[in-house]
């Protein structure tokens, strides 16, 4: 009887273990990452940079969708009622989960119920820019080119609630400034009105100006990081400049509650390998990346203690989005 039991035992254990390797391997099938700003921007290059090479890794193609909106809240919408089967995630910026939570009272997601964190992809370095025909070479001088202005000095920022306008709350009350608020739905719109001088000056990724900063097109007055960025060191950092500085900004993937626990760890594993590709870490210094990889639960980690970093931030400007 025992030896039969045994032997039973035995064969149960090796019919599982010759179905588990029938099973395909992870992904079998397109993923789908939505991307919750238009084309053309920051998160938009990185998932379509990601998605190339986890391609070239699995065989199988990352199908990204961009679906702006509401501060990012209409494509993490969609990213939390997808079928938590493995094959949908949504790539975000920071904002999307530690800001919102602090400015909408009627916001559709609740971070820690509805989303997974997935992985930390990159710190963004950001800038202060304004537009060349702008007369200042410093926040200071910024301010006071605003209070001089006050009927027509802007500050444009990729969305109401966003950490650009969070940042545009704090210079008007630290420095004393007069700039107005005008919300666009993304970067590329922001960059042409720039270009155009519908605005003053916003807060971008590097990369996303580097070549207008070449041309004379735009001036950059500060790096918004608490560290000065290489690719232009003799520009002082925001707190240097007598700025209160906020949590640095970042890019990360997640996907809805329910998701396969071992799906989450394998494409963590892909998304690190990916930021590790020589040809990714050319592509992210050059856009004034920062690559960020981590586990899952150190990510999920991060978004926690950011989430509490902008709570007095949110409280001291006093701001309700809805």
């Amino acid at each position: 009887m025992t030896q039969s039991f045994g032997a039973a035992c035995v064969l149960i254990a090796l019919m599982w273990r010759s179905l588990a390797s029938a099973q395909p391997t992870y992904p079998s099938r397109p993923v789908h990452m939505i991307v919750v700003y238009p084309a053309g921007g920051g998160a938009d290059l990185l998932a379509r940079t990601l998605g190339e090479t986890i391609q070239r890794q699995t065989g199988q193609p990352m199908v990204v969708e961009n679906r702006a909106g509401a501060s990012g809240m209409i494509g993490t919408t969609a990213c939390k009622n997808a079928p938590p089967d493995g094959y949908t995630f949504c790539l975000v910026l920071s904002d999307v989960v530690t800001i919102n939570p602090h400015l909408f009272k009627n916001i559709a997601y609740d971070v820690d119920k509805d989303l997974v964190p997935v992985a930390s992809l990159a710190e963004t370095g950001s800038v202060v820019v304004v537009g060349s025909a702008v007369p200042a070479k410093n926040l200071r001088e910024l301010a006071d080119y605003s209070n001089a202005n006050k009927d027509k000095a802007n500050w444009g920022s990729f969305g109401v609630g966003s950490s650009s306008h969070l940042m545009l709350e704090l210079f008007n009350k630290s420095l004393g400034a007069s700039l107005t608020h005008v919300p666009y739905r993304g970067v590329p719109q922001l960059v042409t009105a720039l270009l155009t001088r519908e605005v003053d000056v916003s807060i971008l990724v590097y990369g996303q100006v580097s070549q207008y900063l070449a041309k004379g097109e735009m001036k950059v007055l500060a790096s918004t990081g608490a560290r000065r960025l290489p690719q232009i060191p003799d520009v002082p950092s925001v707190a240097e400049q007598g700025l209160n500085s906020a949590p640095v900004n970042w890019y990360g993937v997640f996907a809805p509650t329910g998701t396969p626990a071992e799906v989450v760890a394998r494409m963590n594993q892909l998304l690190n390998e990916s930021l590790a590709d020589p040809t990714v870490r050319k592509l992210l210094d050059v856009q004034g990346f920062f690559p960020v990889p981590d586990t899952p639960a150190a990510f999920g980690e991060r978004v926690k203690k950011d989430r509490e970093s902008w709570r007095p931030v949110a409280r001291s400007l006093n701001l309700s989005l809805d």
